[in-house]
């Protein structure tokens, strides 16, 4: 827990405001207020390295992000343990590098380039779409414990990583419609729920690493390849390589998938612990194996959302705001004293 006093207070500030984004630049702590504390967090954050950190609540979306920022709610879901509510973003999001100008008034091209930006915890009204700017690429961009209808490439990306997040509409992660010849190189997918009834092609040499998912639907297209998955009504696509993966109810696969190591038309009861359960999400699902010690992925750990590296987890790995106290008499010159408690979470 910690406790903030005399931050800086840039927006107006009701005791009945529920929701709460603050502004870290340096040593530099500004507390925004309301539904469109967000928005004046983004607006009033540098270009870069700038972290944002929103509380329980619904926001308004500052559409495009040109900045590369982090941004960290307080989780996709309500925790039914601690009673903190989720982040909600009532709106789609939009990552574009930004033109800028030289000393001549001249205008440069995506001169600001959006890399490097960080968004965990949120659960997100619509897709996240990575805009297309002079044809350049978006860079390092994370996606940790969220919930999206989908993510959808304008531009050729770099080293991005979605993980442990929940991917629900039929987009899932692809290639924006009418963007041809869009590439990924080192794009992964970890530890998340995916449901796909399609998408658009990625280009052939993109590298694409799904590994510990639970995927549901028909199938992404692409030249990915698949590690250590569940495959609900999935099917096998041209080009992707599957290793050790456990397919329940199969719906088609290519001739040109190359597959070893797998475990194929499966029962539900077969592989899930919970009896009744299948591979739809629910909020109320863990996707615990039946039998974990028989499944075992190519990294010798259990298949699915529990195994590798970032095990299955919905908590933010930062210190949560589970509590906001503004003081609203005047303290000191214009200058309220604000309370702010917050609870720390694992960090994987």
């Amino acid at each position: 827990m910690f406790v903030a006093a005399g931050m800086v207070l840039t927006s107006s500030a009701q005791q009945t405001d529920k929701q709460v984004a603050t502004l870290q630049h340096g040593d530099q702590t500004s507390v925004f207020y309301g539904v469109n504390a967000f928005k004046q967090a983004y607006d009033a954050a540098a270009d870069t390295l700038d972290v944002i950190t929103l509380s329980s609540g619904e926001f308004n979306v500052p559409n495009p992000i040109s900045k590369s920022i982090a941004v960290y709610g307080a989780g996709f879901e309500d925790d039914a343990i601690t009673g903190v509510e989720r982040t909600y973003l009532n709106s789609y999001l939009s990552l574009k590098h930004a033109d800028t100008q030289d000393g001549d008034g001249n205008t440069i091209k995506a001169g600001r380039r959006v890399n490097g930006v960080h968004i965990e915890g949120v659960y997100v009204n619509g897709s996240m779409y990575v805009d297309n700017n002079n044809d350049e690429p978006i860079h390092n961009l994370s996606v940790i414990k969220c919930r999206l209808s989908s993510i959808s490439f304008k531009a050729d990306c770099y080293d991005c990583v979605v993980r442990q997040s929940v991917v629900s509409a039929s987009g899932a992660v692809g290639v924006s419609a009418g963007q041809d010849g869009v590439q990924a190189h080192n794009l992964l997918i970890a530890n998340s729920y995916v449901y796909a009834s399609g998408g658009n092609l990625f280009v052939p040499n993109s590298t694409i690493l799904v590994d510990h998912c639970v995927l549901s639907g028909h199938g992404i297209q692409g030249p990915f390849r698949y590690t250590n998955n569940i495959c609900e009504d999935w099917t096998r696509q041209a080009g992707s390589v599957y290793s050790n993966n456990i397919f329940i109810s199969t719906s088609g696969t290519s001739t040109t998938a190359t597959i070893d190591g797998s475990w194929y038309n499966m029962r539900d009861l077969a592989v899930w612990a919970a009896e009744g359960e299948d591979g739809k999400y629910a909020e109320d699902k863990d996707f615990a194996l039946k039998y974990p010690e028989r499944y075992i992925g190519t990294d010798g750990t259990e298949i699915g959302l529990h195994g590798g590296v970032y095990a299955w987890n919905k908590i933010p790995s930062i210190p949560r705001i589970t509590e906001c106290s503004i003081d609203t008499k005047e303290v000191n010159k214009g200058t309220l004293k604000v309370s702010i408690k917050a609870e720390a979470q694992n960090k994987e």
